[in-house]
């Protein structure tokens, strides 16, 4: 007889559980990221960046800036200066590849994010960088999915 309170208890717990878990789910899936910024998006959105550089529109364009171990300091305001970098170092045969994201709302319309990534360059050995480590920050405007901000600091 003691049993039967006790199960019943034990499964009032259980079903409790249950619903805290799909509220936490909920509040999880719903974070709060402008239309155009769910992790997934934004993730593709870097990768793309990464392979093939293009920026937000000018209007809505921040900065880019790389600060590497060597002491090379780079950092454009105008669109088109950034751009120009970005590519050029892709076609010196520069590769960057992303191992770790986060991604939180800034506005109603960008998604701020913090990444790592490996990067390699043809120059790099020459110029005595042997890391590969890049630590970063950015913003992504959600309405183009383009990268808006993005600097890095190392390899």
């Amino acid at each position: 007889m003691l049993l039967r309170p006790a199960f019943l208890a034990a499964a009032l717990l259980v079903l409790a559980g249950c619903g805290s878990s799909e509220k936490t789910a909920a509040t999880t899936t719903d974070s709060g990221l402008p239309p155009g910024c769910a992790v997934p998006e934004v993730d593709r959105t870097i990768r793309t960046f990464l392979a093939r550089p293009s920026f937000a529109p000018a209007s809505v364009f921040e900065v880019y800036a790389a600060q590497e171990s060597d002491g090379r300091k780079f950092t454009a305001r105008n669109r088109d200066v950034a751009l120009a970098h970005a590519r050029a170092r892709l076609q010196l045969g520069e590769r960057s590849r992303l191992i770790e994201l986060r991604v939180a709302p800034q506005d109603f319309n960008h998604a701020r994010v913090t990444f790592r990534l490996t990067r390699l360059g043809p120059d790099f050995r020459r110029r005595g960088i042997t890391s590969r480590l890049v630590s970063g920050a950015g913003t992504i405007d959600c309405a183009h999915q383009k990268v808006a901000a993005w600097v890095t600091k190392g390899p």
